[in-house]
């Protein structure tokens, strides 16, 4: 016989020297009262889940029972739990053992309906039960906030989640920093957290991606938590979904990432503890760590040959995206799950829009594909038929800018034929502006107007250069114009064809300016016999011009040729308008064949004949042409003749970009022009003027003629104040 654990007497009577064994239920037993029934503790269970829930059968609840529990002991104390509380299945199962709580999820998930799974007991949240908190089942949450404790490597009071080997407790994102806890990931190589232990493979944060499910809350096709219950949920949405509260440190109302030592919220941004960078002893975010965990900064892990490694796929040593493989390889297998069909093969039609995008920076690609919508737009190719034209990117329902952005990478690769964009939208936009004019007839005036006056001039411009933002405007303004002044007319009780100068009259009366713009619909209308002796007038002038002071001027000159700070473009581009007065939207339209370079001058043509640049505006304009990146993701190289490239791939920049930056320096483009334009008619003669700014000689003529006028009326406004001894102020 075995002598009895203190406090362990036997069942029957009591005694609590000697037992012989313990019953089926694990309850000691002596010599004199030795266990009879023998009945399993399996048994026993299917016996109290029968009494409640007869719908499942024995053979399932026994299934359940050994899948939750693998040990006889576990049986036993089941067992045992419901001999002594039977309601622990009805609801009270927060005083059960652990086991318990697992076999009734088994039971609910079996189908069982009688059979209720307990809240959490001290926050009534429906929640996984899994620590033990005060004799009861416990949620994470509940079971965390008791055991709070400063952390001895950051010193923040936190959740203990692990302790050193002394004892001392750590914090969660201590424990997942500490070197002790990293592995080598089977797929890049990093030494890191492991996040995911599958066998023998073993990966980490950045090789690790969730499986893809739809989305319970979006509904959106993506890696998501929980994706093989019944609510999944991505990573965009799950943090939605966490509570918002204002940072203590920087105010703004974010997602809660950590506390401080008095619980107040901290947001992501400022709950990013900096620590002394191993390599230049700087305290700054932890970008990395070295070999032996040291951390890294940013600047420093850049350099660091640790953060370069050997892509898995290629071989080649260099900065790896993620799953182990460079970016060049990541591009190559994201380009290929968007573009390929079933069988994994991109199809012929779709090969050269691969390579056009393949060919392109590697890293910036791979940024843009992080958006749903140029993934959605290269899905949507992927499932049209046929080859990639324009028309086929025209019918796609997807933003204008992600596909005008690809359409510009795919013509400057030569995949499309090139177009005059702007012309073409506007005959997409014409059909859809005269569709609200009701009138059949009155409808195919306002086309007319739009197709025979302003279409067909664009056409023949078009044919020499491209349609330029300014053009393109003052049409479409004028068109949108001409559909208010039928629609107003109709609305009047009169028509095009029958009103009169005085239903003219009002409706100049109603908004001066805007309403005059529809004065060329109405010539033309008049000229085709569609409207009869009405007319409208010119708009009012302001005879004045705006200027701005001569010293303004060269103060924004200097401010350029100072300003290290600002950007190289926009700097030659504002010293181009300030000293050579050169139009924005000419500017950003010069090429490079323009910039030539003799001796030690360098020249750049704007009109028939070049124009010597002074230093250090030569300087400028010489790094420009080394260093003229764009911004765009798609087609980004510099494999283009243009000085100022733009956002979309092979494009220039637009006039509207060059005059947002100026502007934002406080340099206003038209009156700047003004200025340098009057000044310099004043010291050139206006061939010359002509031949070096590119100016039409009838205006260079206007400016010289201009400029003497108003030095005149300067030089008397001067004679008659001294005349009457009046200030010079």
């Amino acid at each position: 016989m075995k002598k009895a654990a203190q406090g362990d007497p036997c069942e029957v009577c009591g005694r609590a020297d000697y037992i012989a064994g313990r019953d089926h239920l694990g309850r000691a037993r002596c010599a004199d009262h030795p266990d009879t029934g023998g009945q399993d503790p399996v048994d026993v269970v299917c016996d109290h889940v029968a009494a409640l829930d007869p719908g499942l059968t024995r053979d399932e609840v026994a299934a359940a029972v050994r899948t939750t529990c693998q040990r006889p002991k576990h049986h036993r104390e089941l067992a045992l739990a419901l001999e002594c509380n039977p309601r622990l299945l009805t609801g009270e199962g927060v005083h059960g053992p652990h086991k318990l709580i697992l076999l009734i999820e088994e039971l609910l998930a079996c189908g069982a309906r009688n059979i209720l799974l307990p809240a959490c007991p001290f926050c009534g949240t429906d929640r996984k039960l899994r620590h033990g908190l005060d004799g009861q089942r416990a949620c994470r949450a509940c079971y965390e906030k008791f055991r709070i404790l400063p952390c001895s490597r950051c010193g923040r009071d936190k959740p203990v989640a692990a302790k050193t080997v002394d004892g001392r407790p750590l914090c969660h994102p201590c424990t997942r920093a500490d070197p002790a806890n990293h592995e080598l990931c089977t797929r890049c190589g990093r030494v890191a957290l492991v996040v995911r232990s599958d066998g023998d493979q073993r990966l980490c944060g950045r090789c690790f991606r969730a499986p893809v499910a739809v989305c319970a809350d979006c509904g959106r096709t993506r890696p998501c938590r929980f994706a093989q219950t019944e609510a999944p949920r991505c990573e965009r949405c799950a943090a939605r979904l966490r509570p918002q509260e204002a940072c203590s440190r920087c105010g703004n109302i974010r997602s809660v990432a950590a506390r401080q030592p008095d619980r107040g919220p901290l947001c992501g941004s400022c709950s990013t503890v900096p620590v002394r960078c191993h390599i230049c002893g700087k305290t700054k975010p932890v970008q990395g760590r070295g070999p032996e965990g040291e951390a890294l900064c940013r600047v420093c892990y850049d350099k660091h040959s640790i953060a370069r490694r050997d892509c898995v796929q290629c071989g080649v040593l260099d900065r790896l995206y993620h799953h182990g493989l460079c970016n060049s390889c990541a591009l190559d297998r994201q380009l290929t799950g968007l573009l390929a069909g079933r069988g994994g093969i991109v199809q012929p039609d779709l090969e050269p829009v691969f390579q056009c995008l393949h060919r392109g920076d590697p890293l910036s690609l791979l940024y843009w594909l992080r958006e749903p919508v140029p993934r959605h737009l290269l899905a949507a190719l992927a499932a049209a038929k046929g080859p990639v034209t324009h028309d086929l990117l025209d019918g796609l329902q997807h933003p204008a800018r992600a596909v005008r952005h690809l359409r510009a990478a795919l013509t400057a690769d030569g995949v499309l034929p090139a177009r005059d964009e702007r012309l073409s939208e506007l005959d997409r936009w014409l059909p859809r502006a005269v569709a609200r004019i009701e009138d059949p007839a009155e409808r195919q005036v306002a086309r007319s107007f739009a197709t025979w006056h302003h279409l067909r001039r664009l056409r023949r411009i078009a044919e020499k250069q491209p349609v330029t933002f300014h053009q393109a405007t003052v049409v479409r303004r004028e068109i949108k114009a001409a559909i208010q002044l039928v629609t107003w007319l109709r609305a009047r009780g009169t028509t095009l064809s029958t009103c009169t100068q005085h239903d003219i009259d009002d409706w100049l009366a109603g908004d001066v300016w805007l309403r005059y713009i529809a004065r060329s619909f109405l010539a033309w209308s008049v000229r085709n016999r569609h409207a009869h002796d009405v007319t409208i007038p010119h708009p009012p002038k302001d005879a004045s011009m705006t200027l701005i002071e001569d010293d303004q001027r060269w103060a924004h000159v200097r401010g350029l040729l100072k300003g290290d700070r600002i950007d190289n473009a926009t700097r030659v581009a504002g010293l181009l308008l300030l000293l050579f007065a050169q139009p924005l939207s000419r500017t950003s339209r010069i090429r490079l064949d323009q910039v030539t370079q003799e001796d030690t001058h360098v020249m750049l043509t704007f009109g028939s004949h070049p124009t010597v640049l002074p230093p250090p505006l030569d300087a400028l304009v010489l790094e420009l042409v080394q260093h003229r990146y764009g911004y765009s993701a798609l087609g980004r190289s510099v494999d283009h003749p243009w000085l100022f490239p733009g956002k979309a791939g092979g494009q220039p920049i637009s006039s509207r970009q060059l005059m947002r930056k100026l502007t934002a320096m406080g340099i206003r483009a038209r009156p700047s022009r003004n200025t340098t334009l009057m000044e310099l008619s004043a010291e050139l003669p206006a061939v010359v003027l002509s031949r070096l700014l590119g100016l039409h000689i009838s205006a260079a003529e206007k400016w010289a003629k201009e400029s003497a006028s108003t030095r005149a009326a300067y030089a008397a406004e001067l004679s008659r104040r001294k005349a009457t001894g009046g200030s010079y102020r």
